[in-house]
């Protein structure tokens, strides 16, 4: 696969692979685990309204990405997009251009870095244990996605009971929403829906 073009706004990243390292990803020894977020940094782009992949304040405008499940309990868990780097996000990452079928199978620790633990005494990364939402996610097929632009001014977090941030709340009214994948399993849905059309039935 080519590596997408790199937003301008992103051109201050770090790179691994031709690929922007997104300032939420977690990273281990200069080891980068692509798709999972980084629980301290995350917090920190939720508090101080910054894009998960450039790291620049939001501006008026942004994006969250958006799966069923996240409109059911009215927040989307990750940090906001500028609309450039959602665009590079879509070309980017396996999971919302559809390259990839899956979630990868364990937590962060168990596939990072290279397949085992961290056996450094002093380092903080084995105590960074799987989210919840890692744990869900393990394994499974990838879901919907969809990118809900939101105006600046209705940036709202949801809190965990430990009064953590955790997402960013959804309004009942985005200012736009567009599709950026669809699962497999809706995808199987719609040509089922198609044939049964074509059949008259």
């Amino acid at each position: 696969m080519t590596a997408p073009p790199i937003p301008q706004m992103c051109a201050h990243r770090p790179r691994r692979g031709g690929l922007v390292v997104p300032y939420v990803a977690f990273e281990h020894n200069n080891a980068v685990t692509f798709g999972a977020l980084d629980p301290h940094k995350r917090t920190r782009a939720f508090t101080n309204r910054l894009c998960q992949v450039c790291e620049r304040p939001l501006h008026d405008r942004f994006y969250v990405l958006v799966r069923p499940q996240d409109v059911s309990v009215g927040y989307a868990p990750e940090p906001g997009l500028h609309p450039p780097c959602l665009r590079y996000s879509e070309q980017a990452c396996p999971m919302l251009s559809g390259t990839a079928s899956t979630y990868r199978q364990g937590g962060v620790i168990a596939q990072h870095p290279a397949g085992r633990p961290c056996d450094d005494p002093d380092c903080p990364c084995p105590v960074t244990a799987s989210s919840d939402e890692d744990e869900r996610r393990s394994g499974q097929e990838a879901e919907d996605w969809d990118a809900w632009m939101l105006p600046l001014e209705d940036y709202q977090l949801h809190h965990s009971g430990r009064g953590e941030p955790v997402g960013i709340v959804l309004p009942p009214k985005p200012l736009r929403i567009r599709r950026v994948r669809i699962s497999p399993a809706r995808e199987r849905a719609l040509a089922l829906l198609a044939a049964l059309q074509e059949l008259g039935l």
